[in-house]
C-alpha cells in the first residue's frame, strides 16, 4: 500500500511538473533524440546501397525538422501539440 501511495504522489508530482511547464526542455531533447534513433537507427533493407540511402535521408530528415532546420516551426509547433 505503501509503495502504491508513493508512485501514485511521484505520478502527481509528475503531471504538476508537465502541465506547468517545468519538464518543455527536456521533453524536446527527448523527442529529437527518439526521432534520431528512429530515423538512423532501423535498417529496412540489409543492402550496403539501400543503408546508405536511409542513413542520408534519415539524416536530412533529422536536420530538416530539427534544431536549426528548415522546418523547425512544424517541429516545435507538433511537439508543443503533444
Amino acid at each position: 500500500m505503501l509503495s502504491f501511495l508513493c508512485f501514485f504522489a511521484f505520478q502527481v508530482v509528475l503531471l504538476a511538473a508537465w502541465v506547468s511547464g517545468t519538464l518543455d526542455p527536456y521533453q524536446k531533447k527527448l523527442q529529437e533524440f527518439l526521432l534520431d534513433l528512429s530515423l538512423t537507427g532501423k535498417k529496412l533493407i540489409e543492402d550496403e546501397n539501400f543503408s546508405k540511402i536511409q542513413d542520408q535521408l534519415g539524416n536530412q530528415l533529422g536536420g530538416m525538422f530539427g534544431k536549426g532546420g528548415v522546418g523547425e516551426g512544424i517541429g516545435s509547433v507538433m511537439s508543443k501539440s503533444l
